[in-house]
């Protein structure tokens, strides 16, 4: 802001409340973008399983708290994969590469919208504090 413009305590407690709101944005926004990328993360595991694991009918799986246990697969060649919504789909692995893959371009387009988001939410903290400071 070029200008100096005088505020009244009224204001002024909008412009602090704005910026508390702000604040409490910009923590959801950080959040759903970790949960976006833990959720590519898990798609880019299942990837890399099916690169390395087909056919092998032993794995270990993380059952919580990274406590992972050796399992046995009933069918190696098959692996069953959570489409959305709760909707879970036995697939080779072929078909589970492919649906993978989208999903990971998917969640990469919502991580990048959310990035923004992210940063427009820091502009209007910036803006607002630069004009709290002028008051103090």
């Amino acid at each position: 802001m070029s200008e100096f413009v005088q505020l009244d305590e009224e204001q002024i407690a909008k412009y602090q409340t704005f910026h508390k709101k702000l604040r409490v944005d910009m923590e959801k926004a950080l959040q759903k973008l970790q949960q976006l990328e833990h959720k590519q993360e898990d798609y880019q595991l299942v990837i890399e399983y099916i690169k390395n694991n087909s056919g092998q009918s032993q794995m270990k799986m993380n059952v919580g708290a990274n406590t992972f246990l050796d399992v046995e697969l009933v069918n190696p060649l098959m692996i069953t994969l959570d489409v959305g919504m709760n909707v879970f789909v036995e697939l080779n692995f072929s078909e589970a590469e492919k649906i993978t893959a989208k999903q990971i371009q998917i969640l990469q387009n919502k991580i990048e919208e959310q990035k923004k988001s992210i940063l427009s939410i820091q502009q209007y903290i910036d803006q607002v504090e630069e004009i709290l400071l002028q008051f103090k």
